[in-house]
């Protein structure tokens, strides 16, 4: 719950740049006392999804058991999220 807590706080704080646009997270699996969230771009404007803008950056982030979060690049998302699945 806690690390929900910190994702919350993470992702609410940063901006994407474009104010029809906010960052949010799903929750991906656990490795350890670490917690996987993939970053999720939510759009504010009532517009079909293949409309929405696209955005670069971090697809992923860790939230340690002591509250520290850091960005993932995608291959270290994917090595991640197999290493939490066990596949």
């Amino acid at each position: 719950e806690q690390a929900l807590q910190i994702a919350t706080s993470h992702t609410a704080a940063a901006s994407v740049g474009d104010p029809d646009y906010r960052l949010g997270f799903d929750l991906s699996g656990q490795i350890g006392d670490e917690w996987l969230f993939a970053y999720r771009i939510e759009c504010l404007k009532d517009i079909p999804p293949d409309e929405w803008a696209r955005f670069a950056g971090a697809g992923e982030f860790i939230v340690s058991s002591n509250g520290h979060v850091r960005d993932l690049s995608v291959p270290m998302f994917i090595e991640a999220e197999r290493q939490g699945h066990g596949a």
